[in-house]
């Protein structure tokens, strides 16, 4: 480029030598060749304002390098829970904790401890407020658990019985006693005798609170249950060929059963 421009002058400077020797004297020249050629010459160098005669070249531009940003390994920061199996969630490991909580198959827990005797962990109870204790054996865990807190196994409870009320059945009347019998001793009164003697049945009933005995419609005695005989005192004198009636009566709370008699006089 230098070398182009230091020819191109040396021309210029010849051409108007030339010209200068070849013009008449006093003659005013149209063209000033010097500052054409000036003019000219400044066009060819780099920032003097005019047209450039080739197209610049643009200054090279580095490339950036790329910088690479790193993969989200998907570990949470938090450690989670998640289970196959819809699991319950306790006051502390086992059946003998009360259900506070479950978590539910597509559901995240969160893990704030462990106990690491029973494999149980503790997180937040979900939907509820406070911790429970989850079964392990269905449960699935997430991020680092080397930092959780150990939790220490808290008392049994004691188990609250509540008594069942056992049915009272329906207490029913005795059944009636069955083959009432007598032994009749007759004792002369006079023209008269007086009826006394021994009364037996056969008990026909296990609910009884006793027996009454009654003579001529008189009640005379009640004895214990499970008795089956009594020892009828003389009564009051009775015609010859008059008989009386010996009857037994089982009772309890219920009512009384219907008597069964038996009569007897003497000749």
């Amino acid at each position: 480029m230098l070398r182009r421009k230091s020819i191109l002058i040396l021309s210029v400077f010849l051409i108007s030598a030339l010209t200068a020797c070849n013009m008449p004297s006093g003659a005013e020249p149209t063209v000033d060749l010097a500052a054409t050629v000036t003019a000219q010459a400044l066009l060819l160098q780099p920032g003097s304002g005019g047209a450039a005669t080739q197209e610049q070249q643009p200054a090279f531009t580095a490339t950036p390098e790329f910088t690479a940003t790193p993969e989200l390994t998907g570990t949470p920061t938090v450690p989670e829970v998640t289970v196959s199996v819809n699991t319950n969630c306790r006051t502390g490991p086992g059946v003998a904790y009360q259900i506070i909580g479950a978590l539910v198959i597509g559901q995240k827990g969160i893990v704030v401890g462990k106990n690491s005797a029973t494999g149980y962990w503790i997180i937040n109870n979900p939907g509820s407020t406070g911790t429970c204790w989850l079964f392990p054996q269905y449960a699935t865990v997430s991020g680092n658990t080397a930092n959780l807190q150990e939790y220490s196994i808290p008392p049994t409870p004691t188990p609250t019985f509540t008594s069942t009320p056992t049915a009272t059945p329906t207490l029913a009347s005795p059944a009636p006693v069955n083959n009432v019998n007598i032994t009749l001793t007759c004792t002369p009164d006079g023209i008269n005798f007086k009826h006394s003697g021994t009364l037996t049945w056969e008990d026909k009933s296990n609910n009884e609170d006793g027996f009454n005995i009654y003579v001529n419609n008189t009640l005379i005695a009640s004895i214990p249950a499970n008795s089956v005989s009594y020892a009828v005192p003389q009564g009051a004198s009775m015609a010859p060929a008059t008989a009386s009636i010996f009857e037994v009566e089982a009772f309890n709370a219920a009512g009384k059963a219907p008597k069964k008699s038996v009569s007897k006089g003497c000749p």
